[in-house]
C-alpha cells in the first residue's frame, strides 16, 4: 500500500471561515463518524461470512498485491496458514512502491533505494509466513500507474496461473478507492475469465474499502458522507463474504506486518515519515480474515 497515494476521492467541501477551534472540532466530528462507519461496515461484512476455515489452508493459492505490504495487510494470515499445512502459495507484487511518502518534506531516501527497501521489507515480511523466496515476484511497475498497464499486467497473471495452477486467486478489491488497487482487481477478472482462470476461485481482500474516503461522494460533508453510507450499506448487503479463523497465524500476520517499517512510520532512516493510522490498521489486526467472493462470467475454454 502506497501511503501517500491513498483513495482519489474528492475531500469534504470546505467550510465558510469559522473560528479555529469550531473548525477543529468539525473537523474531529467528520473524522469520528467516518471511522465509525467504516468499523460498521466491517462488522457488517463479517456477520454476514461464511465460514472458510476448514478448506482454507489446504487449496494452493496466487496472492496479487498492489503495493508491498497490500500482501500482509489483506492475506498475511491465510498465507501462514497455507503455508504451515505446507500448501503451495505464491505471491505477485505489481508496483515498485516509489510514489510512497513522496509528499514527505524531509525524505531523503531517493526511488531507487526506496523500491530496493520496499522489495526487501516484503521479502522479510514473505519469509516470516513462510513462503520461499522463489515463490515471491515483483513486476516493478510504476506505482500509482497501475491502470496505465493493465494488459500487461493481465498477461502477467495468466503467466503465473498457467505455470502455477493455483486453486485460488486472491486479489485486492475492485472497490478500493486506490486506482493501483482497482487496476489490479480488473486485470485479475481479465485473466481468470479466459482460459487460463478455468477452475480457479476468484476472492478479494478489501483494503482501502475501510477507508471512508473510498465511499465519500462528491459534496457538502453531510451529502457525501451520507451517499457513502448508501454505497457502503450495499456493498455490506450485496457482497458474498468469506471468513477464515486465523489462530496461531494472527501472530504471524502481525509479524510479517511489522517488516514493513517504510510503511508503519518505523524506519529508522526517515524518522519524520508518517505511518499508517492505528484505526485503520486495526481493521488488519483481528481473529478472522474477510474475502469477498467473486462470481466471473461464465468463462470459455
Amino acid at each position: 500500500m502506497t501511503e501517500t497515494a491513498q483513495p482519489p476521492v474528492q475531500p469534504p467541501a470546505q467550510p465558510s471561515a469559522q473560528p479555529p477551534a469550531l473548525d477543529r472540532l468539525r473537523r474531529r466530528f467528520w473524522a469520528g463518524a467516518e471511522r465509525g462507519a467504516c468499523r460498521l461496515f466491517h462488522a457488517a461484512l463479517a456477520l454476514r461470512a461464511r465460514d472458510a476455515t476448514a478448506q482454507a489452508a489446504l487449496r494452493p493459492a496466487l496472492v496479487l498485491a498492489p503495493h508491498a505490504d497490500d500482501e500482509s495487510l489483506g492475506c498475511g494470515g491465510i498465507i501462514a496458514l497455507k503455508r504451515a499445512a505446507g500448501t503451495r502459495v505464491e505471491v505477485l507484487v505489481a508496483t515498485d512502491g516509489t510514489a510512497s511518502h513522496r509528499a514527505e518534506p524531509t525524505r531523503r531516501t531517493g526511488p531507487d533505494a526506496l523500491a530496493a527497501l520496499r522489495r526487501a521489507e516484503t521479502q522479510a515480511a514473505c519469509a516470516t509466513l513462510g513462503l520461499a523466496p522463489e515463490r515471491l515476484g515483483f513486476l516493478g511497475l510504476p506505482d500509482g500507474r497501475l491502470a496505465e498497464h493493465e494488459p500487461r499486467l493481465a498477461a502477467a497473471i495468466r503467466a503465473r496461473l498457467a505455470a502455477a495452477r493455483p486453486d485460488e486467486v486472491y486479489v485486492c478489491a475492485l472497490r478500493d478507492g486506490h486506482p493501483d488497487h482497482a487496476a489490479l482487481a480488473r486485470a485479475a477478472r481479465t485473466a481468470l475469465s479466459g482460459p487460463a482462470g478455468q477452475g480457479i476461485a476468484l476472492r478479494e481482500y478489501p483494503v482501502w474499502s475501510f477507508d471512508f474516503r473510498s465511499w465519500r461522494r462528491p459534496g457538502r460533508n453531510s451529502t457525501g458522507f451520507l451517499l457513502g453510507l448508501r454505497d457502503m450499506a450495499r456493498a455490506a448487503a450485496g457482497w458474498r463474504m468469506a471468513a477464515v479463523r486465523l489462530g496461531p497465524a494472527r501472530q504471524v500476520k502481525a509479524e510479517a506486518l511489522a517488516q514493513h517499517r517504510s510503511q508503519l512510520g518505523t524506519y529508522p532512516a526517515e524518522p519524520g515519515w508518517s505511518g499508517l493510522p492505528s484505526h485503520f490498521l486495526a481493521h488488519f489486526a483481528g481473529r478472522r480474515e474477510l474475502f469477498r467472493d467473486v462470481a466471473l462470467p461464465e468463462r470459455r475454454p
